[in-house]
């Protein structure tokens, strides 16, 4: 006798009625696939990247980038490490970053003059030129995924998503230090 497979919360999805393989809709997400809640959002991300990387081809940066940039702009005092946190990068993958930035003249890194062991990351003045240009680039993409909605809707999806994040935050504040869903290498 055959045991039945465990199921997790994580592998609970949204069912739908079978329909057969000919006459699934195509597109982007068909209603009938039977998708979890954490694919649906990693998709979700994914496409806005994939589509932001499409807009900001031309001017030499991806979306990750400009996630890197627009961090940068809003706080002025910065590290690889507090990126990594926010950005939930490890740290391999950020420093590439920054150095790749760095390269284009758009960031620099500065040894903190309280703590030289911090180094501190920064807009250039090229930088700071360049994020007012990219900014709309982004408000475009995120408009084109957004077609449709209603203003209530929207309002309901970014109700929703704070949710979720909230409860996230107040998960996280009661995990050990160590928790298995900390990107690696990211130091707290």
């Amino acid at each position: 006798m055959l045991d039945k497979p465990k199921v997790s919360r994580d592998d609970v999805r949204l069912r739908a009625p079978r329909v057969p393989r000919t006459r699934r809709a195509r597109g982007p997400v068909a209603p009938q696939e039977e998708l979890g809640v954490r694919t649906l959002i990693t998709r979700a991300r994914g496409s806005l990247l994939s589509s932001l990387d499409t807009e900001l081809e031309r001017y030499g940066v991806t979306g990750a980038q400009f996630e890197v940039l627009k961090n940068l702009f809003r706080n002025t005092t910065e590290t690889g490490a507090s990126l990594c946190r926010a950005l939930h990068y490890d740290t391999g993958s950020m420093s590439r970053m920054v150095g790749r930035l760095e390269e284009k003249g758009l960031v620099r890194r500065a040894r903190d003059a309280r703590d030289r062991r911090v180094v501190l990351l920064r807009l250039t003045a090229a930088g700071q030129r360049l994020l007012p240009r990219i900014r709309p680039a982004a408000r475009r993409v995120l408009r084109r995924h957004l077609a449709g909605f209603m203003p209530e809707e929207i309002d309901s999806l970014k109700g929703y998503l704070g949710r979720l994040i909230a409860n996230g935050r107040r998960q996280d504040a009661q995990a050990p230090d160590e928790s298995p869903g900390r990107p690696h290498g990211c130091a707290r």
